[in-house]
């Protein structure tokens, strides 16, 4: 959360000439609701599997692509090997306080509509960071523009 997953998919999409999907779009394109009305209407857990349901649906698509999930994408091992199958995986990191930062006044994260929205914040960091670090593609986002974590990228592909 915060990590500009969709925005470095955009970027990267370009700079590859790659179609790109944003999986929270497909899904709120999908449901005909916000992700926010999902967790409203349906909860949690139902976000999850229809997160997982459109994961593996992009990732059968015959062309190569671009992909940004949600930063919970990576709780569900079914998720993580899907992702492990469909191509690279990168894991754009930057330290808690950049990306409470990036947060903080962003509208439709349904998880922080709380009353203590940074303690949670923090919380869900903790819980998501050890498995972030398994990927063995990290880019190091703090103090980097778009592009340039996006012209990181394509040179861990060549």
């Amino acid at each position: 959360m915060g990590a500009g997953k969709t925005t470095v998919g955009r970027e990267l999409s370009r700079k590859l000439r790659m179609n790109f999907y944003d999986l929270d779009i497909e899904i709120e394109r999908v449901q005909k609701l916000s992700i926010t009305d999902i967790f409203k209407s349906c909860g949690e857990e139902s976000f999850r599997q229809k997160e997982t349901e459109m994961l593996l649906t992009l990732s059968q698509k015959a062309s190569p692509a671009v992909f940004s999930t949600g930063g919970g994408v990576v709780l569900r091992g079914q998720n993580r090997d899907i992702m492990d199958a469909s191509g690279k995986v990168f894991y754009l990191k930057a330290n808690v306080d950049t990306l409470w930062n990036r947060v903080k006044n962003k509208a439709g994260r349904p998880l922080l509509d709380i009353e203590n929205p940074r303690a949670k914040f923090r919380e869900l960091f903790i819980k998501r960071k050890d498995i972030y670090e398994l990927s063995p593609q990290i880019v190091f986002t703090d103090d980097m523009s778009i592009s340039e974590v996006a012209d990181s990228i394509v040179e861990m592909l060549k």
